[in-house]
């Protein structure tokens, strides 16, 4: 077997362990892994890099992203967003609804696979948002990762109260993927602070109680079907311990880094540009989710990557929109947390690929292994690099909005190389913006 691209000499992430070896790669998958002989290597390699101190992880698969597209280009669009994705050794991202015409119908959907198709530079899936009467458009949709709920208010205006609306998408057995705040306490919440202009008001406002009480309320809901349901950005000690009481094969999570890694103190120095729903917590909230993921109650981390322009943060507390930019850091702030003793690189391959991988019902992806898509991360584990020191074209940056509520933060552990479906669509700084993403299909 004659193969297109040569991994040599790396150490690979498998699921049964680190190992020292190559990776051969043909027609967009991994074909060989192991020692391969030079010999071989030569004669039957189209290209061969040598990645001697270098980590080979199975490409980043993000499960909740915001690219704006269609309808915000200004924050960002497919083709910015998926370079800030390749940037940070993310493969595969899954698109929110919440766009301009939301994705509800199936006519939406697929003017936004036409827009991902042409400009995405990874490979890219799809959840539909729920509201009081599309049912019906969303049994009819073709190939969608799951329906996206908001049981809290959000950016846009898809919010469902409605119980008996959720149960209809519970009865369909398509993945519920749900936004998990009580906007009954939200409210309530807002008129107690109503006067207030303080960033740091927005974790009273969207209390801990308002996200236990939507999770607890979903959880049993779901068990009353038997229905699979992913809860995510969880950010709260209570929502772990519900989750620890509903663990099983029907109930999946994720967190995001921002909750794993700033607490309330951050809006000190930050105000808005850490203002994001559901909100910052206090550090006894961060352990929890950390342990979460080191127990499996949490099996998944997602970048929720949420752009706004800067002027729109820089406004009052009440007019700044709720959002951070996160898959360009996503992996990064994993590895740095490997450093720090926090995680494996073993936990960083399972919750950002092969457990996403499992949850969404992906064919071929989220590890390494012959025969899967050879989308990889090669990353250097002693690279340290202050977060907006990228050779992005925007402020440093990948992201079209050009900041991250990291900014100035240096971290240990960068992807260097990101490969999707065997091609280099990253290194070196820059991507190579010939490579086009493809639409995961669903097992």
């Amino acid at each position: 077997m004659k193969f297109d691209l040569m991994l040599r000499n790396g150490k690979i992430v498998t699921p049964s362990g680190i190992i020292d070896g190559d990776i051969g790669i043909s027609q967009g998958k991994i074909a060989q892994i192991g020692r391969i002989t030079e010999h071989i290597a030569h004669e039957k390699a189209g290209q061969v890099k040598d990645c001697a101190g270098l980590f080979i992880l199975p490409g980043a698969i993000d499960m909740h992203v915001h690219f704006r597209d269609p309808g915000f280009p200004a924050k960002e669009d497919f083709g910015s967003g998926s370079e800030a994705a390749a940037a940070g050794g993310v493969t595969t991202v899954f698109d929110m609804p919440n766009t301009n015409p939301p994705t509800i119908t199936c006519a939406a959907l697929e003017e936004k696979r036409a827009i991902a198709a042409a400009k995405s530079h990874v490979n890219y899936g799809f959840y539909m948002g729920l509201t009081s009467d599309n049912i019906l458009e969303i049994r009819n949709a073709k190939n969608i990762a799951g329906v996206k709920i908001y049981m809290g208010s959000s950016t846009g205006n898809l919010l469902v109260q409605d119980l008996h609306i959720i149960e209809r998408v519970f009865e369909s057995g398509i993945l519920a993927v749900v936004h998990g705040e009580d906007e009954k306490i939200i409210r309530e919440n807002q008129k107690r602070y109503k006067n207030s202009e303080d960033p740091s008001v927005h974790s009273l406002i969207r209390s801990p109680d308002a996200a236990f009480h939507a999770v607890k309320e979903l959880l049993h809901l779901a068990k009353k079907h038997n229905a699979r349901v992913h809860v995510t950005h969880c950010s709260t000690v209570d929502e772990v311990e519900e989750l620890r009481k509903f663990h099983g094969p029907t109930v999946s999570a994720d967190c995001t880094p921002h909750h794993l890694f700033l607490s309330q103190s951050a809006y000190a120095d930050r105000g808005n540009f850490v203002k994001m729903n559901p909100p910052l917590r206090t550090n006894k909230d961060r352990h929890a989710l950390l342990e979460a993921l080191r127990r499996g109650y949490i099996q998944a981390v997602a970048s929720d990557h949420a752009p706004h322009t800067k002027g729109e943060k820089e406004q009052t507390y009440s007019k700044a929109p709720a959002g951070v930019p996160g898959t360009e850091t996503l992996l990064p702030l994993l590895f740095d947390a490997v450093h720090h003793g926090e995680l494996t690189l073993h936990d960083v391959a399972k919750i950002t690929a092969e457990n996403p991988a499992r949850i969404l019902g992906i064919r071929g992806k989220g590890r390494i292994e012959a025969g899967y898509d050879a989308d990889l991360a090669i990353v250097d584990m002693e690279k340290t690099m202050e977060v907006g020191h990228h050779n992005g074209p925007h402020h440093g940056f990948f992201t079209k909005c050009g900041w991250s509520p990291f900014s100035g933060w240096k971290l240990k552990g960068w992807p260097v190389t990101t490969i999707v479906n065997g091609e280099i669509a990253y290194e070196n700084g820059r991507v190579n913006k010939k490579v086009r993403g493809r639409e995961i299909a669903k097992k």
